[in-house]
């Protein structure tokens, strides 16, 4: 065997047991490497949290992208550009919770209270739970706005806690208004110079549709300047409620005349 090929072997012997040795070693070393790699462009875990400045670049200039938020929740209305991209009837809203201004309809609203809703009307709210519905089902849900609704860490706010608790009082009121409405519907009215208001009851009267006919009463609500004309089963107990019969008027009778102005 010539001097080169001993050299040559030899070389190669010494990186097999090179390597060897060092495999144990350089094992772990590449895999922390490689991790440490996958970390830095891993997709963070609150990357569904947004801030106002984030969200204000999905704006369709600045990024292609449309979102909007409705209560601290962002959506993608990127599909109705037609609708939200820049000179569109509704930009307004893109890159920012514009909440109340659904209601309001002030599209040029650039105050802080432009997502304060905890002093609209229950029907307000309701309308505003609506949109807020439509949306979820439309568009993609894309996460939540750190500021009035949410904190930095996706949880709800004290706001968004008094802004449920507002959601849950208002349909808790709209259901006893329609119990309301079942055991006293509204009697159906007529006016003229003659005769002044006429009122009575029919099993349809009111818009609510009953085996019961009932007879005309007054109900007085607290808070309201007027009563309200409602048909009473008289076969049912009443007495929680402030009723006062017509004058001039029998008991039993589903008619009443209530001489008044138009």
């Amino acid at each position: 065997m010539s001097l080169t090929s001993k050299l040559v072997l030899t070389t190669s012997f010494i990186i097999v047991l090179t390597a060897v040795y060092f495999q144990d070693r350089i094992g772990p070393l590449y895999e922390n490497i490689k991790s440490f790699i996958e970390v830095k462009v891993a997709k963070p875990a609150n990357s569904e949290l947004y801030s106002a400045e984030q969200l204000a670049q999905y704006n369709g200039i600045d990024n292609e992208a449309l979102y909007l938020a409705i209560l601290g929740v962002i959506f993608d209305v990127s599909k109705s550009s037609q609708h939200y991209s820049k000179g569109s009837s509704y930009h307004y809203f893109v890159g920012k919770d514009g909440s109340r201004s659904l209601i309001s309809g002030n599209f040029s609203d650039t105050s802080a209270d432009r997502d304060h809703v905890l002093d609209l009307t229950c029907d307000d709210i309701f309308v505003l739970m609506n949109w807020r519905d439509t949306f979820k089902q439309k568009y993609t849900r894309k996460g939540k706005l750190i500021g009035r609704y949410y904190d930095d860490a996706g949880e709800p706010t004290p706001y968004m806690k008094e802004v449920k608790s507002k959601i849950k009082n208002c349909k808790l009121a709209k259901q006893e208004a329609e119990e309301k409405r079942q055991n006293y519907p509204p009697c159906n009215m007529e006016w003229s110079v003659s005769d002044g208001t006429k009122v009575w009851c029919t099993k349809n009267s009111g818009g609510i549709t009953r085996e019961w006919t009932g007879v005309p009463r007054q109900l007085f609500t607290p808070g309201e300047d007027k009563p309200q004309c409602v048909c009473v089963d008289t076969s049912k107990d009443h007495s929680a409620a402030l009723l006062k019969e017509y004058d001039n008027c029998q008991p039993t009778s589903t008619t009443c005349i209530a001489p008044s102005s138009p």
